[in-house]
């Protein structure tokens, strides 16, 4: 194992005589004479949302802290290289931005290595890049290509005679489509191939640039599909073949001898822990800490500022999970972030950061007339991150640039709606359902009694119509397109970033670091290097999100939910509790949704 540096050891000096001081002086210069590593972690877990402080140690770090801490590696001269530490790999687009600063650290002249037990094709997509990669002989690797899986329960549903009826506003617009038919249709097949096929060139170009490979080398290895290591090694995927004891000596000759490896580079946080460890009483005084966080303070000087925009889009507050992720986009929660934002002086362009499925078709409206606000006043740029479709790009659609990774799921300009029809299923069980109400439509809105009417159809589409008018239309103006020739487009079809940039749906390809950069030009040729960056929402305290997120936990609801969040149904979950929140009917003007076509579970 790496000899690591002791973070929490306390030295103590005895100086008995001028010798001592001398030796002491020769092993410190020994020991600052070694090469210095910095063990970074990847995973797939990195959230993009400001993340709070710990008081009681390290503090997590949100996915540009990951960025910014790469690029100090890269400029600090005391720094010889980077131990990548893979348990897994972000979204194909926020993969583009780490290999981006992974490159800029290779060009500083240090070097980066590698030592994994597996690899699949994601993580063999960073680890690609290290100047040495390193497997176990027992390990393995795979390269099985993209594929997804999509359930369709139309049938197992009709077993309990429950059927859904779904009305959409585009024939590429194919979301739901899982509940109410039996098969795929050919219009969600061929855009899922196509996205596929996008991800999967990509994923390609990537492993055979950084390993120096031609593509048609790397579709070969795809060919063979599984490897040994040693097979890995010979086909020129990997660099050696060694335990992990072995690849730290492997290490320690890449680098001319033995090397430190620290795991908390640019932490000041572990301050507070080594204080706290030095005297259990230091516990009680940072507890305000915990309870009433201080605020981070910005100087007094110009900066920009990014709000997250992240997950399935509703009306209200964004909703968090226990561990402070962000489990869906409230649209009160945006909109005051983006007017924090307008009215900070210092704020000179605002970076609007998309990673977003879509929802409520409302919710988006509100967030996109927020973006006006700021755009009348500020310079506001789009960043598109792994996802930004439907909703995620109506909020997107009127700021002054759209930046887009190659990769990024986006468009899927359309209009979709679910009825859900329980009244064949609740005949069966005996239950008989009576309706006693007041006004003309009580009995076309008798869902439960008698499913969806026509008339309520009728209505439902007809506002979904005059809502995909006012989508295409407010794309129309924020993208200067011909409407009739951006309608072509639309109809609920999903393009990458990179045919996006191609039919002028967004203007250029880039991540948050091209984002930033563009912030700066606009906002009045500010420095990127030494820019101050503002970012919102403002990350909620432990108890915040303890009182938010605990009741759920112990519930048989808090449960369940999590279980169809895991399998890929958050957006079902975000539309059902809006409307069971509201125990509205479907005429509500939340339950039209602006969401991706489906929900495209890769493995």
């Amino acid at each position: 194992m790496f000899r690591r540096l002791g973070m929490l050891a306390a030295a103590v000096l005895i100086l008995s005589a001028p010798a001592t001081a001398v030796a002491k002086d020769s092993d410190e210069v020994e020991r600052q004479s070694k090469p210095k590593l910095v063990q970074i972690k990847v995973s797939s877990s990195a959230s993009e949302d400001p993340t709070p402080a710990n008081p009681f140690g390290p503090s997590p770090k949100n996915f540009r802290a990951k960025l910014l801490q790469l690029r100090q590696i890269a400029a600090d001269e005391e720094i010889d290289g980077v131990v990548l530490k893979v348990s897994g790999a972000p979204d194909y687009a926020r993969s583009l931005d780490l290999m981006t600063e992974l490159r800029a650290v290779k060009a500083a002249g240090k070097k980066v290595v590698c030592y994994s037990e597996t690899l699949d094709q994601r993580s063999l997509t960073f680890a690609s890049l290290a100047d040495l990669l390193a497997m176990p002989p027992s390990g393995g690797m795979s390269l099985d290509g993209l594929m997804a899986e999509v359930m369709y329960m139309k049938n197992l549903f009709a077993l309990l005679d429950v059927k859904f009826d779904v009305i959409h506003i585009g024939n590429f617009k194919t979301a739901f489509e899982d509940f109410s038919k039996d098969r795929m249709s050919d219009e969600q097949r061929k855009v899922t191939e196509i996205l596929l096929q996008e991800f999967l060139t990509q994923m390609q170009e990537m492993i055979a640039e950084n390993r120096g490979l031609t593509v048609a080398k790397v579709e070969e290895a795809y060919q063979k599909l599984m490897f040994q290591p040693q097979e890995a090694m010979e086909f020129g995927l990997i660099d050696a073949v060694v335990y992990e004891d072995q690849f730290d000596d492997e290490v320690d000759k890449l680098f001319g001898g033995e090397v430190d490896v620290e795991t908390s580079y640019g932490d000041e946080s572990m301050e507070d822990l080594e204080k706290m460890l030095e005297s259990p009483f230091a516990m009680f005084q940072m507890l305000p800490k915990l309870l009433n966080p201080e605020k981070k303070k910005l100087p007094a000087e110009p900066r920009i500022a990014i709000v997250y925009a992240t997950g399935p889009i509703m009306s209200g507050k964004s909703q968090v999970g226990f561990d402070g992720s962000v489990a869906s986009m409230g649209s009160e929660t945006i909109v005051e972030a983006l007017e924090a934002a307008l009215e900070d002086d210092w704020v000179r362009a605002v970076i609007l950061r998309v990673n977003s499925p879509g929802g409520s078709a409302l919710a988006s409206d509100m967030i996109w007339r927020a973006t006006q606000r700021v755009k009348a006043k500020k310079p506001i740029i789009s960043s598109m991150g792994g996802v930004a479709a439907s909703g995620g790009y109506w909020i997107s659609m009127g700021c002054d640039r759209i930046i887009a990774q190659p990769s990024t799921i986006t468009g899927s300009i359309g209009v979709v709606g679910m009825l859900p029809d329980f009244s064949s299923a609740l005949k069966r069980f005996g239950v008989n359902v009576e309706v006693v109400g007041a006004g003309p439509h009580v009995d076309d809105l008798a869902m439960m009694r008698d499913g969806a009417s026509p008339m309520l159809k009728e209505l439902i589409h007809d506002g979904m119509l005059d809502v995909y008018g006012e989508f295409i239309r407010k794309v129309a103006e924020g993208r200067k397109m011909n409407p009739t020739v951006l309608e072509t487009l639309a109809r609920g079809r999903v393009w990458t970033g990179r045919q996006a940039a191609d039919l002028n749906l967004v203007d250029e390809l880039g991540g948050l670091d091209r984002a930033i950069e563009i912030a700066c030009e606009l906002g009045g040729g500010l420095d990127k290097k030494t820019i101050g960056v503002a970012e919102y929402p403002m990350p909620r305290s432990l108890f915040e999100q303890l009182e938010e997120s605990f009741e759920g936990m112990i519930t048989i609801e808090g449960q369940v939910k999590r279980m169809l969040c895991e399998a890929g149904y958050s957006d079902l979950v975000v539309m059902a509790e809006q409307m069971l929140a509201k125990k509205s009917t479907a005429i509500g003007p939340d339950n039209i949704q602006v969401v991706l076509p489906y929900q495209l579970r890769i493995r």
